[in-house]
C-alpha cells in the first residue's frame, strides 16, 4: 500500500503522552500560582491557541478547519467547558447525593482520556468544539492569521491512501480483488 508523505512537524497531532503532560503541567501551575498566576498567563497567551502547559510543551489548539483556535475558542474550551461545566457537575453531584463527587472526577477523567483511543486524539471537549491539539515545535503557527498548515489525522491519511489505491487500480497496477482487500484494511484503520 502506498503511504502518505510524512506530515510536517507543525501539522502533527500531539501524542497522548504530550497532551497528558500538558494537562499535568497546567494543574501543577494552577496549584503553585494559586490559580491567579495561571489565569493571568492563560489570558496573555490564549489568542495563540495555548494554555501555560501547552506553551511550555510547544502545543497549540487548532480548529478542525485548520485555523488556530482564537482567544474566544480558548476561553470557551478551557474556562467554560472544562472548568465551569465540570465544576457544576461536581457541585450538583455533591449536593444531590452526598459523597458522590468522585463520580464527577471519574467523568472528567473519562472525557480527558478520550484522546487515548480516539483516532484524532481528541478529548470530548475537543470533539464538542471541533478542535485538535497539534505539536508545533518551531512555533510556525504562532503568528498564523487565517488557515494554519494542514493537520494530519488518521482520517486525512486514510482518505489520501484510498485516493492512491483508486488511482493504482485505474492505472491497472492493482487488480479489483487487491484493491478491495487494501481498501477494506484502510477502512478498518478508521
Amino acid at each position: 500500500m502506498t503511504h502518505a508523505a510524512a506530515a510536517p512537524a507543525t501539522g502533527e497531532l500531539a501524542t497522548q503522552g504530550r497532551r497528558f503532560a500538558g494537562f499535568i503541567l497546567d494543574v501543577l501551575l494552577s496549584i503553585f500560582t494559586l490559580i491567579i498566576g495561571w489565569l493571568i498567563w492563560f489570558l496573555i497567551i490564549a489568542g495563540r491557541g495555548q494554555t501555560p502547559g501547552k506553551q511550555i510543551l510547544k502545543l497549540r489548539v487548532v480548529r478542525e478547519d485548520g485555523q488556530l483556535a482564537s482567544y474566544g475558542w480558548m476561553l470557551l474550551r478551557e474556562i467554560a467547558i472544562k472548568s465551569i461545566a465540570f465544576g457544576l457537575l461536581t457541585y450538583n453531584l455533591d449536593a444531590s447525593v452526598s459523597g458522590l463527587g468522585w463520580i464527577a472526577v471519574f467523568l472528567f477523567a473519562a472525557c480527558a482520556l478520550w484522546c487515548v483511543w480516539d483516532a484524532n486524539r481528541q478529548c470530548l471537549w475537543d470533539k464538542a468544539l471541533r478542535t485538535l491539539v497539534v505539536f508545533d515545535p518551531a512555533g510556525a503557527l504562532a503568528g498564523a492569521s487565517g488557515a494554519a498548515p494542514a493537520v494530519r489525522t488518521e482520517a486525512t491519511d486514510a482518505a489520501e491512501n484510498l485516493r492512491t489505491l483508486a488511482e493504482m487500480r485505474d492505472r491497472g497496477l492493482l487488480t479489483d480483488a487487491e484493491y478491495e482487500e487494501r481498501r477494506q484494511r484502510e477502512l478498518e484503520r478508521l
